[in-house]
């Protein structure tokens, strides 16, 4: 069994409630790298959900997240399928579960 370091990018979408739009920025940077310590995040576009002006707005925050994950497995395919759902399974239960993975690199 060898050691594989697997470099995966993922992205999505999310809605969460905050102060402006640099609050929710920090907001999905901060969570996202609380769910995968060590990964690169990545905001790409904030936007207001709501034109009512109100102290918390709702925002929808399009993001990438980027980092790599060492597994033990016989193989490379093995190795790309326990990286991918480790991932999953880290952000299951979070507003991130949805993230679409893709595997850049096994190594």
């Amino acid at each position: 069994m060898a050691e594989w370091r697997v470099t995966v990018r993922g992205g999505g979408r999310v809605a969460l409630p905050a102060y402006g739009m640099a609050d929710a920025e920090h907001q999905v940077e901060k969570e996202l790298e609380e769910a995968w310590p060590g990964c690169a995040a990545e905001v790409l576009e904030v936007a207001r959900t709501d034109d009512r002006a109100r102290i918390v707005e709702e925002f929808a925050v399009r993001y990438r997240v980027r980092g790599t994950v060492t597994h033990a497995a016989e193989s490379e395919a093995e190795a790309r399928t326990a990286a991918l759902r480790g991932l999953r399974a880290r952000f299951a239960g979070t507003r991130y579960a949805g993230v679409a993975w893709d595997v850049v690199e096994v190594r």
